[in-house]
């Protein structure tokens, strides 16, 4: 990855897109949409449940293996990056430590912003439902809709990978899948599933910057991006 992720450029539009989009979608959309998609796509939720299934498996498989305490997907992209940045003397291996960052990053604002906002998930929408946008229900069982963890965390991992490699685009599926999915089980409004994809693009740039550094990059790897 010889320049940034993501140009500042681009991390605007996308962020000019996505946030109004967003806002709108809580005031207006969301609840409607959540409703269209209980009524009519019911017989999806076995395909969705049993691909974010074994996604999850996958995904916790990584975090449960560990090393000096150390989960196995955080220590693999750690390694990675120090060997082929200190060792092997390659700017790709900048990749494997924008991978780490965004999916910490992601994953952890995600849980944060749960906590505070306490969105109700769309399953409390039908049963017995609820007469204003859902934020600041802490107490409640079907409380942490905004953002989506699960859109955090595999956006995260696949969209710094395909913006360093164009070509693994096809691999961007996994992410989006899991994302339908959550609104066809019921489990989230479509502004959190957006939501998290703006922050997996907000760590994205920010991480993408920080990797430009000398200290990080390498003095001929920074030098190689002016």
């Amino acid at each position: 990855m010889p320049h940034a992720l993501l140009t500042p450029r681009q991390f605007l539009w996308l962020t000019a897109l996505l946030l109004p989009t967003c806002l709108l979608l809580i005031v207006f959309f969301d609840q409607p949409l959540a409703r269209f998609i209980h009524q009519h796509c019911a017989a999806l939720k076995p395909f969705f449940g049993s691909f974010t299934g074994a996604a999850e498996i996958i995904h916790e498989a990584t975090l449960r293996a560990r090393l000096f305490k150390v989960p196995a997907l955080f220590l693999g992209f750690g390694i990675m990056y120090v060997v082929g940045r200190w060792l092997l003397k390659l700017p790709q291996a900048r990749l494997f430590l924008v991978l780490l960052l965004v999916h910490l990053a992601s994953v952890a604002t995600s849980n944060v912003l749960k906590g505070v906002l306490s969105r109700l998930r769309p399953a409390a929408l039908f049963s017995p439902g609820y007469p204003d946008l859902g934020f600041n229900y802490p107490h409640h069982p079907h409380t942490g809709s905004f953002p989506s963890t699960h859109t955090a965390t595999f956006f995260s991992l696949f969209v710094p990978l395909v913006l360093a490699f164009p070509r693994l685009r096809p691999l961007l599926l996994v992410p989006v899948l899991i994302g339908i999915g959550r609104l066809v089980l019921d489990m989230h409004y479509l502004s959190d599933v957006l939501f998290s994809v703006w922050l997996v693009v907000l760590f994205t740039f920010l991480a993408g910057q920080l990797v430009q550094l000398p200290a990080i990059a390498g003095s001929q790897a920074a030098l190689a991006t002016k």
